[in-house]
């Protein structure tokens, strides 16, 4: 029996989960190709997406995390991760990825097969393959496939069911959901989609009318920046210590935009500031690294394992050491003791709140490229001048 399939049946087995029956023929979920002939905008819009790449052949970063975590674990992961980055997977029942859709992630046909939520289930969703569900009232008839619509699909709800879990252990690991519920946006009604699929009028199909909005399904940051332009500002200020040869400097970050936490998801997302200090000549005075103080330049989740080891990986967390994710509309202001070493004239302190995806620990336990996965995106940057 293939290794996949194996620890796929240790972990039904596990938790109770009943898969649904085999060659059932209202299960089978097409791959996106079948999608592109009528809807070629969104399916490229789609096929851009982090949704698209979410399984373990096109994120290594989630790849090869999860099959050491189904081995550590003897698939105890399998169904925390899985349905959620490999939907169709577990539709289809193809666990050694034979169809190409199984290779989709967050594949069309799954999300568009939702109609609802479901009390049991993982993730809970309630599917309908009769027809494939949309948010629209009155769906135009097409001869590609019958069409319904599905409230559902509108609402934050939809979005919480993967973008919200706890691992074995019941460590909250990411609570975006959760986070977008208590801030100010759920209150005014703002959902996930408001943000992450703003869209523009156009056709849904080559079938349907003009449409005054047609969800953007790139999730794209460009997309939400575009939205939000300034979703996270940087502030400094900061003076010379009177007696003593320091330069003292306070930076407030601030999630202005963000309808969540900054950043939010698992524990490998990062926010960070990096800061530096030139003299009037030009050179390089000070600068920080980040990575080597946690706890003031670094802005996300820190977990701890059983022997207190941090930062631990997903599945061995069994407690929360830090949580510095900056709340939706909140700040955090850290400071700085910038020794100057005799350096006089004028200073000028440069600094940047960066985004990143993963932990350089991680990157070089994985053997992942830095500039793929360690990229870092400048959000916000801030200067002030000492005289």
């Amino acid at each position: 029996m293939p290794t996949l399939v194996f620890l796929a049946f240790l972990a039904w087995g596990a938790c109770g989960y009943t898969p649904p029956p085999l060659l059932r023929n209202d299960v089978n979920l097409q791959p996106s190709s079948t999608c592109r002939s009528c809807h070629l905008d969104i399916t490229q819009q789609w096929n851009g997406s982090a949704h698209s790449r979410a399984d373990r052949t096109k994120s290594l970063l989630f790849g090869r995390m999860y099959f050491y975590s189904l081995k550590a674990t003897r698939g105890g992961t399998m169904l925390s991760c899985g349905p959620c980055h490999e939907t169709a997977t577990f539709v289809n029942q193809d666990f050694e990825f034979v169809r190409e859709v199984s290779q989709e992630g967050v594949t069309c046909t799954y999300c568009h097969s939702v109609s609802g939520p479901a009390e049991r289930g993982i993730p809970p969703y309630t599917l309908d393959l009769s027809a494939y569900q949309g948010p629209i009232a009155n769906p135009v008839k097409t001869s590609g496939h019958p069409s319904a619509y599905a409230p559902y699909l509108k609402g934050s709800d939809f979005c919480g069911a993967c973008h919200a879990y706890s691992n074995q252990h019941g460590v909250k690991i990411a609570d975006t959901y959760g986070e977008w519920k208590r801030s100010r946006y759920a209150k005014q009604g703002i959902s996930c989609q408001g943000c992450h699929m703003p869209g523009k009028a156009g056709r849904n199909s080559n079938q349907g009318p003009e449409r005054p909005r047609v969800a953007d399904h790139s999730f794209s940051i460009d997309a939400l920046a575009a939205a939000r332009p300034h979703s996270a500002t940087l502030t400094l200020t900061g003076a010379r210590r009177p007696g003593a040869d320091t330069l003292r400097v306070f930076a407030l970050a601030t999630n202005t935009g963000w309808g969540h936490s900054l950043p939010t998801g698992n524990d490998q997302n990062l926010a960070l500031i990096r800061i530096r200090v030139t003299g009037a000549d030009g050179k390089i005075v000070w600068e920080n690294d980040p990575f080597t103080e946690w706890n003031v330049s670094v802005f996300g989740l820190i977990l701890a394992d059983e022997l207190g080891n941090w930062p631990a990986d997903t599945w061995n967390a069994v407690k929360t050491l830090s949580d510095r994710r900056i709340k939706a509309g909140g700040s955090a202001r850290v400071r700085y003791d910038i020794p100057l070493s005799g350096t006089k004239g004028a200073l000028k302190v440069e600094a940047h709140l960066l985004y990143r995806r993963s932990k350089p620990l991680t990157l070089t336990a994985y053997g992942l490229d830095e500039n793929t996965y360690g990229a870092e995106r400048t959000l916000a940057e801030a200067t002030l001048r000492v005289p």
